[in-house]
């Protein structure tokens, strides 16, 4: 496997990305080799979508043609994360793999304190539950909406997290939740878009033993192909294809 042309994280107009599965086989070629679309398919999601038939058959479609060119696809979810565990609406054998990231935490009031001690404790407990393959951008694309304007900049949300993320998700939190993700066969997801998570705490869960996976989260094309966080991760932790998961072993699981 080639580490930079992996991605796990992927949008299509079908949930809140701008890309047909045509314009998505566009972007991917000469770009990836193994892929995964992962559409939100989560309770109360603005975005979710429906696993009908007519999706399945537009995906296997586009499975095809992939093929075709040379890139091996599976059908993944990004579903969320509750306080009684994941958020899938229901389970179909169809879905390879899931991605379980924390879109929004249930409070209707609370002080920033409480907010992000809440969030941390939701990602610990639905770590220790298991049931989903990767835990996405846990430091990246966090729920801010009840602290910021709508219209605030994609850099100055960026700043505010990276605040949030120094102060709160310490590398105690971190080292704990490291135990789990092994235990449960969970892997951490190096998020492109964000640049997270940290290069410390990789490098802490690296030490731990967990996997790590890897995805963009591209909804829009020219994301498909960004691969600067990644670079700088696997050549400042060394990693090798070991410490990334074998998408293949999962399927086969399924």
């Amino acid at each position: 496997m080639n580490l930079t042309k992996f991605d796990y994280h992927l949008h299509t107009k079908h949930s809140d990305g701008e890309m047909s599965f045509n314009d998505l086989l566009e972007a991917l070629k000469g770009s990836v080799d193994i892929c995964g679309v992962s559409d939100h398919f989560e309770l109360g999601h603005s975005h979710s979508i429906d696993l009908s038939e007519n999706y399945i058959n537009e995906f296997n479609s586009f499975r095809e043609k992939a093929k075709s060119a040379g890139i091996t696809v599976y059908l993944g979810a990004e579903t969320g994360l509750g306080k009684d565990g994941i958020l899938l609406p229901y389970k179909r054998p169809q879905i390879e793999y899931v991605i379980a990231s924390l879109h929004k935490v249930p409070l209707k009031e609370a002080n920033f304190d409480e907010y992000w001690e809440t969030y941390k404790k939701i990602v610990s407990k639905n770590v220790k539950k298991g049931g989903f393959t990767i835990l996405g951008h846990v430091e990246g694309y966090l729920p801010l909406s009840p602290f910021i304007d709508r219209d605030l900049s994609f850099k100055k949300k960026r700043e505010i997290e990276h605040y949030i993320i120094e102060k709160y998700f310490t590398a105690d939190w971190y080292s704990a939740l490291a135990k789990d993700l092994v235990e449960n066969d969970i892997a951490l997801e190096i998020h492109e878009q964000s640049e997270t998570p940290r290069l410390m705490i990789l490098d802490i869960m690296k030490r731990s033993g967990v996997t790590f996976s890897y995805g963009t989260d591209s909804h829009i094309a020219k994301q498909v192909s960004k691969r600067n966080y990644l670079n700088m991760v696997i050549q400042e932790l060394n990693l090798k294809e070991s410490d990334f998961l074998s998408m293949e072993k999962i399927a086969q699981k399924i």
